[in-house]
């Protein structure tokens, strides 16, 4: 059976990044396979990719030049303690169309700075996500839904004993009770 299909973006920076910030359109959110017309008024703007934040959140401008009605209020913790915030649902679009419709976002304040939007783990937790400094240039890729496992340990170690057959001694030099080395399949090649 093929994989499934999934969407993709990635994001190259010139130098290494301090912040992930990609483009982002946000809009009231609605069923694409039934959608109104017209369209719900969609604000093209810049969001902080966040594995710090539980939830996704927009400014409380964004809302407001959105139009957004609240669907409800949450308690948010913050340094000053907490307080009571409008949430709201959402559709999000990410570069090369990678979209998310019904995303409960909670507002924050609005602030000076380069975004309007803080993609959380409540968005990133639906695919894959993945950060490189390759030559010291920060690339960034998330894909969804998410399709393999990343696991940097099990690559190294496909690498570390790249070109040893199953039934080679194992290069570690394990060796039996008997002093005889162990075979690569029963040490290192499971």
């Amino acid at each position: 059976m093929p994989p499934a299909p999934f969407q993709a973006l990635t994001t190259k920076s010139t130098g290494r990044a301090a912040k992930l910030i990609t483009p982002i359109s946000v809009s009231q959110a609605f069923d694409p396979a039934k959608a109104p017309q017209p369209l719900p008024n969609r604000i093209e703007t810049s969001a902080l990719w966040d594995t710090g934040a539980t939830g996704s959140v927009i400014s409380a401008e964004l809302a407001k030049s959105i139009g957004l009605v609240p669907v409800g209020r949450v308690n948010v913790n913050h340094a000053g303690g907490a307080s009571p915030s409008p949430t709201y649902l959402v559709n999000f679009t990410l570069p090369n169309q990678v979209t998310m419709t019904g995303n409960l976002v909670t507002e924050f304040p609005s602030l000076p700075g380069d975004f309007s939007v803080i993609v959380g783990m409540d968005v990133i937790t639906f695919g894959d996500f993945a950060v490189t400094n390759v030559g010291g240039k920060t690339w960034m890729s998330f894909r969804m839904p998410s399709c393999v496992a990343i696991d940097y340990v099990a690559e190294a170690h496909r690498l570390e004993f790249a070109g040893v057959g199953r039934n080679d001694p194992c290069p570690c030099g394990k060796q039996d009770g008997a002093g005889k080395r162990i075979k690569f399949k029963r040490c290192h090649g499971v």
